[in-house]
């Protein structure tokens, strides 16, 4: 049998897009972590497993201060001197209100680890900042088979599918479901190894190894129809919605794929980078019955990629404010679920504005540390200052 022609290269991943991770290293994390998280579930549950936690983050701060005393290890005062987005978001609405945040710099490089001194207390926290010991479900949030089973039971709409090791088993399963189906590593984000539109066994034989080479583990879902959305929950409130698109094309039954990328390049809006044709594009495309000549119908809408953002040509939009009520009550039912302070869930739908009863939709994935800044920054629409709501959670808590 023929082999597929799949690029694992870690620097210039076609399938990571913009984004790379070592493969072999991701896999066995992502395979520990999974084959870890009832452990982790119960054992963090429990007295001992808060206790642990705290005396983990007490420890890290102990062991921290000799690499203080000799320079491997220092602090960074300025926000601007951080590449990381949410991080610079969260200190400038920390500076707004007087509490003094810097960021760990190891061997003179920036680090994700932060220090800030909130109502007279010491607060370390990476990423983003959690108050108290009580945060079990941070182990099992992002795998997207145990969030989907937890919310599916709570009455949540998810999209149909499953987890799988084993393509055959796999494979029956997408003989169940709707068509087209996604296929994605269970554990991972930023549309990794990603592959959508996908119609026949040939394909889902690809896509499975694909998504395999990040995980042991493989998400096989049904495509919902839509746009990608990311609802941010802080303290039990939906506090923005984001839209994401992917690089799309409009047709005027006159034009050819490759002349509307073109046309859509020169006419994109400040900050949106071109879209790109790669090898990917052409395969994304013969997914969907398309290549690089054919002419798209007058008013047909087509996906470029499956990756979202401007980085690849898409589009930001905030819609906080015209998302439907029973949309923002679903979200809020959904932080509950997963009990904690601060959620980013991924959900798709056609339609934000409309009741959600009224048309199929459904989370697809929940990140513990969302990019907040995505709401600071949205190519269109009101900003929304989700950095201080995270502050005011922090607050609140350290009162």
């Amino acid at each position: 049998m023929e082999k597929d022609n799949i690029k694992t290269d870690k620097i210039r991943c076609t399938y990571c897009g913009n984004n790379p991770v070592p493969h072999l290293f991701t896999k066995f994390d992502s395979f520990m972590a999974i084959n870890m998280v009832n452990f982790g579930i119960l054992f963090f549950s429990s007295a001992i497993g808060r206790w642990s936690a705290s005396f983990v983050n007490k420890l890290l701060v102990f062991v921290s201060k000799p690499f203080l005393f000799i320079g491997l290890l220092k602090f960074n005062n300025d926000p601007k001197n951080i590449l990381n987005r949410r991080g610079q978001v969260l200190w400038e609405e920390a500076n707004k209100r007087g509490i003094k945040m810097q960021n760990f710099r190891f061997l003179n490089k920036n680090m994700d680890l932060y220090r800030a001194r909130v109502l007279g207390k010491t607060l370390y926290f990476e990423g983003l900042p959690r108050v108290g010991e009580d945060h079990a479900s941070l182990v099992w949030m992002d795998d997207k088979a145990i969030l989907k089973e937890r919310l599916e039971r709570a009455g949540v709409s998810v999209s149909r599918g499953g987890s799988f090791s084993d393509f055959e088993v796999m494979r029956k399963k997408f003989l169940e479901i709707n068509k087209p189906v996604i296929v994605k590593p269970r554990l991972g984000s930023r549309g990794r190894h990603t592959t959508t539109f996908i119609y026949n066994e040939n394909d889902l034989r690809k896509a499975y190894k694909i998504a395999k080479q990040l995980c042991h583990y493989v998400i096989i879902e049904e495509h919902l129809e839509g746009s990608v959305y990311r609802g941010t929950v802080i303290d039990g409130k939906l506090v923005g919605v984001l839209g994401g698109d992917p690089p799309r094309i409009t047709g005027d039954g006159k034009y050819s794929i490759n002349e509307l990328i073109k046309i859509k390049n020169e006419n994109k809006i400040v900050g949106v980078s071109d879209f790109e044709i790669k090898d990917a594009t052409h395969e994304f495309l013969k997914r969907q019955g398309y290549n690089i000549g054919t002419i798209l119908l007058e008013g047909q809408t087509i996906d470029l990629t499956e990756k979202i953002g401007v980085s690849y040509g898409g589009m930001s939009v905030e819609v906080t404010d015209i998302t439907h009520p029973e949309i923002k009550k679903a979200l809020e039912h959904a932080g509950r679920v997963v009990n904690d302070p601060i959620l980013g869930f991924d959900f798709i739908i056609k339609d934000v504005t409309l009741d959600p009863k009224e048309q199929k939709w459904g989370i697809i994935e929940c990140n513990a540390v969302p990019f907040i800044n995505l709401h600071h920054d949205p190519m269109i629409g009101k900003p929304v200052n989700v950095a201080g709501k995270v502050w005011d959670y922090v607050e609140k808590e350290m009162k």
